[in-house]
């Protein structure tokens, strides 16, 4: 079929139809339903320019107190919007148990299009799961009829609440029986299957091969399990014995992400590669916090015991004296490294901008990383009145430009490096 037109012709395919109203018109249920139609069918296109992904909140963590056997997860309230443009709301904290009942009150209408969500029980040993959010429909009340039509009596609901519920979705396969025995690990390997990390890899070596337009876990989901109609929220891990055992939220939780304007270059050239490369960022962050938290001297441990990848920049706690950390030695042990040379705070937000823009450290590539003390941290601690700060460090992907050259009328003198004469 022919689809050229003139300048100025109207394209009216996809085009959304309104009702006309005018005096005298007589309207019916169906023609305010084409209405409603028409205005939703707006708002999902503004939603879909917006982008997809998570607005605000909707964080999600253990449940406290409950058990292994009934495990449960809190959600706080926030807002998402999935990848046909729809908004999910969640208004108040609400707790979602593992187990979820057979029974619904949900009905398909508006959200027809959206593929079933999957039922059924889930293995009971061990498993990773993706947690997602996704539209669900309602329906509350009667309302009163006229009695002119016997026929609107059996569908006289008076109210359509439009609303959200939750699914897990179980990961393995595609993760392995190995990298599920590899507990240490199994974490950071979920997280950057999610990143895509070696799809973006062997684009970079052969750009002008296999076009690339799709990458990491989620999107190998989406033609079979991951509805667009759902929104990812976190990875839970839970076996039978230990329950939850980690809730990791950012290998798979995005900020909204506009859709790229080139779908060949969109691995290295989108929003949605630094919207990645700053839940890299997070997600180092936050498991960090867990392994500190749960090992009693976290001084002793390596990196590559627990990161198989850290992202291109990071914040290492560090131990001194009375404050609790890591050993930067002993962290960086195999890995190749200078010791921390000292840079002026104010780098810190220009750093982070450019180092995002570099790919994850390799833990088991030879590569070099970059160490920074901050001035402002240092010297704080070494005042030793009051409370201390929790000394730390930057580590930065060897590959980025060396920021610890003193500069005159800007570093201070105790905290500055400077070449020998």
């Amino acid at each position: 079929m022919d689809s050229r037109i003139d300048l100025q012709q109207p394209v009216l395919d996809g085009g959304i139809r309104s009702i006309n109203f005018f005096n005298g018109r007589l309207l019916s249920a169906r023609d305010l339903t084409r209405e409603q139609t028409a205005y939703r069918e707006a708002d999902r296109r503004l939603g879909q320019g917006v982008g997809d992904g998570i607005a605000y909140g909707l964080e999600v963590s253990k449940t406290p107190g409950a058990g292994n056997d009934s495990p449960a997860v809190s959600i706080g309230a926030g807002l998402a919007i999935n990848r046909k443009g729809q908004t999910l709301m969640l208004a108040a904290n609400t707790d979602v148990a593992r187990v979820r009942s057979t029974e619904s009150n949900g009905t398909p209408n508006e959200f027809s299009e959206c593929l079933p969500l999957q039922t059924g029980a889930y293995v009971a040993g061990a498993g990773v799961y993706l947690l997602t959010i996704a539209p669900a429909q309602s329906s509350e009340g009667r309302a009163i009829t006229n009695g002119m039509n016997p026929a609107a009596a059996s569908c006289n609901t008076d109210t359509i609440v439009t609303a959200v519920q939750f699914r897990l979705i179980q990961l393995d396969p595609p993760i392995t029986a190995a990298e599920l025995q590899d507990q240490n690990h199994l974490r950071n390997a979920v997280a950057y299957k999610c990143f895509g990390v070696d799809e973006t890899n062997g684009f970079i070596r052969d750009p002008f091969g296999t076009e690339l337009t799709e990458w990491g876990l989620l999107d190998s989901l989406r033609s079979n399990q991951l509805t667009d109609c759902e929104v990812p929220l976190a990875v839970l891990y839970w076996t039978q014995a230990g329950g939850i055992n980690f809730v990791d939220v950012w290998s798979v939780r995005r900020r909204l992400t506009t859709r790229p304007l080139s779908s060949r270059w969109s691995s290295i050239c989108s929003d949605r590669r630094r919207a990645e490369a700053d839940a890299m960022f997070l997600q180092f962050q936050d498991q960090l916090e867990d392994v500190r938290s749960q090992n009693q001297d976290p001084s002793t441990l390596t990196a590559d015991s627990y990161f198989r990848f850290l992202p291109p920049i990071g914040f290492l706690p560090i131990v001194s004296g009375p404050a609790q950390g890591f050993d930067y030695h002993n962290f960086f042990k195999n890995k190749i490294h200078r010791d921390p040379v000292f840079i002026e705070g104010a780098q810190i937000h220009s750093l982070m901008s450019e180092a995002l823009a570099y790919p994850p450290v390799d833990t088991a590539s030879g590569e070099m990383v970059w160490l920074y003390s901050i001035r402002e941290n240092v010297e704080l601690f070494d005042l030793g009145s009051g409370q201390r700060p929790q000394p730390y460090l930057i580590f930065v992907n060897g590959h980025t430009p060396y920021r610890g050259n003193a500069r005159y009328d800007l570093n201070r003198w105790d905290f500055s490096n400077f070449g020998e004469i």
